[in-house]
Formats: structure tokens, sequence, C-alpha cells
């Protein structure tokens, strides 16, 4: 569910009950990211782009990728390099939850407040309630 900066700020603080469930409640962000070029703030229906490997960063599709993971390339990260003359990691896929590109623009869109955070209930930690 979306809500705004200080419900969310409420909302971290406590749990919530979920039938006979007593949940905590985790946030996380989401950044668009479109599945042909996989370049981040449009989606696919949106791309002017060519089909980019989500793997190696070549032009063609995943299925006919034959790099092995020491080959693997960002193509993020590649532009980001090479537009802003940075040297930051490179050797991951598009898709690695550890790409510096991609953390950054997280960090970088929700300081601005270009996000929407969401907020989910999980069951790591919950306690079960009698219901009489």
């Amino acid at each position: 569910m979306e809500r705004g900066a200080q419900t969310r700020k409420l909302l971290l603080q406590k749990k919530i009950k979920l039938r006979w469930l007593i949940c905590q409640i985790e946030d996380y962000v989401v950044a668009n990211m479109c599945f042909k070029c996989f370049r981040f703030s449009h989606r696919i229906r949106d791309c002017r782009r060519g089909e980019t490997c989500t793997l190696c960063a070549g032009k063609h599709r995943l299925g006919e990728c034959t790099a092995s993971p020491m080959e693997f390339k960002c193509i993020n990260s590649l532009t980001y390099n090479k537009y802003k003359n940075k040297n930051i990691c490179t050797n991951h896929s598009s898709l690695d939850k550890n790409c510096p590109f991609a953390s950054n623009l997280v960090e970088v869109q929700a300081k601005h407040g270009l996000l929407k955070w969401r907020i989910f209930a999980t069951l790591t930690q919950y306690t079960e309630i009698d219901p009489t």
C-alpha cells in the first residue's frame, strides 16, 4: 500500500494485525526498469532503444548470450562511466542487486522524493493471536 512519508514513518515503528498474525512493517523502493534495453527510468512500452542483453550488454537477446560470468557487463554502469567520466564497477549483470549505479539511482531518487515508498508486511517475526 502506498502512503505518505509521515504515515510511513509511523508504520515502520509499529506492528499491525493481519487476521490472527502480528506483522512487522518494512519498506522498499521500486525503480522503473525497461526489460528490453535494461536501462532505468522507463518501461518497455516507452523504450526507443534496441534490445540489450542483461548479462553482457550486447545487442542481442538474453537467450542468445554466450557470455561467461567473467564476461558480464552492466549496461547502466557502462553508460554512467562513459557520460560521467567515472569508473564504477561494470563486471555484473544489469539485474544484479549490488549494482553500484542502481543503488546510487535509488538513493538519489529517494532523496529527491521521486520514488514512491511501498509498505509491506513481512512474516519474519510474528505472534499468533488467540481468537478467543
